[in-house]
Parts: structure tokens; sequence; C-alpha cells
């Protein structure tokens, strides 16, 4: 089951849903195809209404997870409390994936953020799963390259193939990871799962720091952010602001 919010469509799974899922898709060898995984947050939503191509990526994922308390609420106005969201952040469907790999020996490849921080990222996974197959990890294209080339982007598919992971983790940033992913889909066989975990890595390595666990449970993660991270005020707005006005007014108007 799914709802659609201001046009975009999330699926309404609980976690061991999700989990079910996705072990599916690992298990499966024969004619394996790629599952295109989306964490979206408010943010994503808004930039789907001026990003066609974006909320078209996003509606066609396999796989629509509700990653932000916004959209929890916005779903319970939209729709009632019996068809509300349920939240799966980035980091959470990371750390499940991980352990899902590590029970199955599925592999996983991290791609993207700052220098080094998938490999940190990589090693904080692998601590806590040893059995956990680590198929590669690297900053992919740097931040620096607006728009890569079909050429980049061939040579990078060919090289991540190589590795023969199962699981593909991308950190490049929204909207531009989940564009990478529907565009390079045909070219990476025999991958079951890719995600763009947007700041995950960061979090994973330490190099950001992650709300207590209290404060995203009570759904005031955007307040530790901008105490944290000032610099994010622009997209804190968007999230707590733009996007509750723009729900209520496709509720009402």
């Amino acid at each position: 089951m799914s709802v659609e919010i201001i046009g975009v469509r999330i699926d309404r799974l609980r976690s061991a849903d999700i989990r079910e899922r996705c072990a599916e898709w690992l298990l499966q060898k024969e004619r394996r195809r790629l599952h295109q995984v989306v964490t979206v947050n408010p943010e994503f939503i808004m930039e789907a209404q001026r990003n066609s191509e974006f909320r078209k990526a996003l509606n066609a994922a396999a796989l629509s997870l509700a990653d932000g308390i916004g959209l929890f609420f916005a779903s319970w106005i939209l729709y009632g409390w019996r068809s509300r969201l349920f939240r799966v952040t980035g980091v959470d469907f990371t750390w499940m994936l991980a352990e899902l790999c590590a029970q199955n020996g599925s592999r996983v490849y991290l791609l993207g953020a700052g220098d080094g921080l998938a490999h940190a990222a990589a090693a904080v996974l692998q601590r806590r799963y040893p059995t956990l197959v680590i198929a590669g990890a690297e900053m992919g294209i740097p931040k620096v390259v607006a728009k890569t080339s079909d050429l980049l982007d061939k040579e990078l598919c060919e090289k991540i193939c190589s590795a023969r992971p199962d699981v593909l983790l991308v950190a490049f940033g929204a909207p531009r990871q989940d564009l990478w992913i529907a565009h390079n889909a045909s070219r990476m066989d025999g991958i079951a799962i890719a995600v763009g975990v947007g700041g995950t890595f960061d979090y994973l390595a330490g190099a950001v720091p992650y709300a207590p666990k209290w404060v995203r449970s009570i759904g005031f993660e955007w307040t530790y952010r901008l105490m944290t991270q000032p610099y994010r005020w622009r997209r804190i707005i968007t999230a707590v602001i733009r996007f509750p006005i723009a729900v209520l007014r496709s509720k009402f108007f």
C-alpha cells in the first residue's frame, strides 16, 4: 500500500515488511534486476514540485520510504491515522541492509560523500557486523563535477560492477544521487538494491553529529540540526515551513 503526498508516492510499509522485501531481492540470484530505493523527506517532495525528472525517478522507484517526521504528519493530515506512514530513515535503512547482507553473504559497495568518508562508514558497518563483505568504498564522482558525462558514468558503473556488489549505497546528495541511479540502472547488472543515502556516511563516520534517539523520536531532529549545523537553515525552512504549507494547500484548496 502507498499514499501520495503532493504528487510523490510513498510506500506505507513497516520496518519488518521492508526488511522482508529487501531480503527477497537479495536472495534472487537468477535474472536479477536492480531495485532502486528512495528515502523521501519533505525536501525531496518540494524539489519534485519543480523538477519533473526527479519526481519521475521517485515515483518509479521499486521502494519509496518515508524519511522525515514531516511525512508522518502529512500522511495523517491528508489520509487519516489509519493510513499514516511509518518513518524509516536513511541511516536506519543502511543498518538494516548491512545486517541483511552480513547474514546472507551479500556484498555492499559504498559510493560518494567527502574524501575518505565512504571508507570510514564502511569500517563502522563492519565493526558492528564483522561478517559483512565490503565490495568497495570510494568517493566516486567529486561534488565539484556539476554534470557527469556519459563516459564517466559508464566507467564508474563498470568499476562498481567488477567488484560484484549486491547492494550499492550512493551518497551524492539529492536529487543527484537518485537521478544518477535511475539514469544508470541498466548499466548495473547483478546489483539487487541501489539506494541514495544522502548524509548517512557523514553520520556513520562521525563527521556530522547525529541527533540523539529521544530527540528523533519526538520529531525535533530539525531543531538539533539547526543548532549543530546552522548553515542548513534554508533546508530546514523548506522542511518545517514550506512543506507543511504545501500539504495544507493540497488538502484544503
